[in-house]
C-alpha cells in the first residue's frame, strides 16, 4: 500500500478490531455465517451428487477444497463475486502457497507468476467492488439488516465494506483487505478439513474411528437433515478429531515485541536464564509445542509425530461416557496464536471445517483407490506435506486420496 493508505488502515485498526468482535466471535453471528456456509455447501454437494458418481475416480482433497472455496466466499461475499470471477478459487490456493514468499521478500525472478497473480486478483476483487458498490446504490445494506443478503453477503463484509470508507481506504486497498480475509477464513479449515477426511478414509486407518465419527454424525443430525452444530461441535470424538489435525497439521509463527526485558529459563530447573530485552521480538513456532514428545507421547498413546484421532478422548472409569479433554496440554498448544491477537476467526472455522466433514460423510461414500503425490503420481504412502514455507497456518497436504464416489445410502 502506499504510506498514506498504511497511515489511514493503522489509524483505524481499533475499527476492525471492533468488527470482529460483533460479527466474528460472537456466538450469534458466527451461527448465522455458518448456517449460510452449510446451506451454499449444501446446493453445491446436492448438483455433485448427480455428477461425480458418474466419475471413475476423483482427488478427495481437491475436490473438497474447491467446494468448501465456493461455500466459505459465497457466505463472506455474497453470490455475485465468483460469478463475475471464476478463477478466483485457482487464483487463491496458488497465492496461498506464495504467500510466505513475499513475506520473506524473495526477488521477483524467483517467484514465477506470483506477482502477476497477485495484480489480477487485486484487479478482480477491486472491479467486484465497484459493480458491488454500484448495485447497492453506492451503499452497503445496514450490517445491522438482514444477517445475509446476495450482493455484499454476510453483516461482516458489509460492515467491513463500510469501514474502507470511513477509514479513507481506496478501491485498491479494500481489495487487499478483502484478499486477506480470504485467506484468514479459508487458507487454513479447508486444508486441516482434508486432512481430517482424508485420515478418516486412510485405508490403513482403524474402521472403528470412522465408525464412531458416524455415530457422532448421525446424532447431530436433525428430522429435516439439517445439522444441530452446537452439538456436532460439543461431540467429543469430533472435538478431539479437529484438535488433533490443528496439532498436527498447522504452523503459526506467534510473534511479539517486548514491552520491558524479560528474564528467561532455559531449563527446568532455571539455572540456565537468558535476558530479552525491551524492543526485542520474540518468535513462538507453535510446531515447537505441537511436536513436543514429552507432552504429547504417553503409554496407551502413538507418539507425537503420529495422527490418532483419539488423542483428546477421555472415558470416564465407571460410567464408560466419554467427554473431549485437554488436559496437561497447557502452554503447548495454540494453533489460532493468543492473547489480544489470537485469531478471531476461530469459531467460526471449528464450525466450518466440522460441518463440511459431517455434510460430506453423511451424503457419500468413498472406496479409496490410492494415494497420489504432489505431482498427481501413484504413491504407497498417505500423502505428506506440501513444499512450501510453513509459519503462517495450516500445512497443505502435499498429495491427495484417489476416490470412487458414490451416494450414501438413507439410513
Amino acid at each position: 500500500m502506499p504510506d498514506e493508505q498504511i497511515h489511514n488502515a493503522e489509524a483505524g485498526k481499533h475499527h476492525e478490531i471492533e468488527m470482529n468482535s460483533k460479527y466474528l466471535t460472537s456466538h450469534e453471528r458466527v451461527n448465522e455465517l455458518t448456517s449460510e456456509f452449510t446451506k451454499v455447501l449444501e446446493e453445491v454437494l446436492d448438483k455433485d451428487a448427480a455428477e461425480i458418481v458418474q466419475l471413475s475416480e476423483i482427488g478427495l482433497y481437491q475436490w473438497l477444497r474447491d467446494r468448501m472455496f465456493t461455500a466459505s466466499t459465497r457466505a463472506l461475499m455474497g453470490d455475485e463475486l465468483l460469478k463475475d470471477y471464476p478463477a478466483f478459487c485457482v487464483d487463491f490456493f496458488n497465492f496461498d502457497s506464495d504467500f510466505l514468499s513475499f513475506f520473506f521478500q524473495l526477488p521477483k525472478a524467483m517467484m514465477g507468476d506470483a506477482f502477476p497473480r497477485r495484480d489480477r486478483i487485486f484487479d478482480n476483487l477491486e472491479r467486484w467492488s465497484k459493480r458491488m458498490h454500484e448495485l447497492s446504490g453506492g451503499t452497503p445494506v445496514d450490517p445491522e439488516g438482514p444477517a445475509w443478503e446476495p450482493i455484499f453477503g454476510s453483516r461482516l463484509n458489509r460492515a467491513r465494506q463500510l469501514d474502507y470508507k470511513q477509514r479513507k481506504l481506496t478501491t485498491r486497498t479494500g481489495a487487499a483487505l478483502d484478499l486477506g480475509i480470504t485467506f484468514g477464513l479459508s487458507s487454513n479449515v479447508i486444508p486441516a478439513t482434508g486432512w481430517m477426511l482424508m485420515h478418516l478414509l486412510d485405508p490403513r486407518a482403524d474402521p472403528a474411528v470412522l465408525a464412531q465419527v458416524m455415530k457422532e454424525l448421525r446424532e447431530a443430525e436433525t428430522s429435516d437433515g439439517s445439522l444441530d452444530i452446537a452439538l456436532l461441535v460439543s461431540q467429543p470424538l469430533l472435538q478431539s478429531l479437529w484438535t488433533e489435525t490443528l496439532r498436527l497439521y498447522t504452523d503459526v509463527l506467534v510473534t511479539r515485541n517486548l514491552s520491558e526485558d524479560l528474564l528467561l529459563p532455559l531449563d527446568e530447573d532455571g539455572k540456565r536464564m537468558v535476558t530479552l530485552h525491551k524492543g526485542d521480538n520474540v518468535f513462538a513456532p507453535s510446531w515447537l509445542g505441537h511436536h513436543d514428545a514429552k507432552a504429547w507421547s504417553s503409554p496407551g498413546k502413538p507418539a507425537d509425530s503420529e495422527f490418532y484421532a483419539e488423542r483428546f478422548v477421555a472415558k470416564d472409569s465407571k460410567t464408560g461416557k466419554l467427554s473431549f479433554s485437554m488436559s496437561g496440554t497447557a502452554g503447548k498448544f495454540f494453533p489460532f496464536g493468543g492473547g489480544k491477537t489470537i485469531c478471531p476467526g476461530r469459531l467460526f472455522a471449528k464450525q466450518e471445517g466440522l460441518g463440511a466433514l459431517a455434510m460430506v460423510l453423511l451424503r457419500f461414500e468413498f472406496d479409496v483407490i490410492g494415494f497420489v503425490d504432489a505431482k498427481k503420481r501413484d504413491s504407497e504412502e498417505f500423502p505428506g506435506y506440501a513444499r512450501a514455507f510453513a509459519g503462517s497456518g495450516a500445512v497443505v497436504p502435499g498429495g491427495d486420496l484417489k476416490v470412487k464416489v458414490s451416494r450414501r445410502q438413507m439410513r
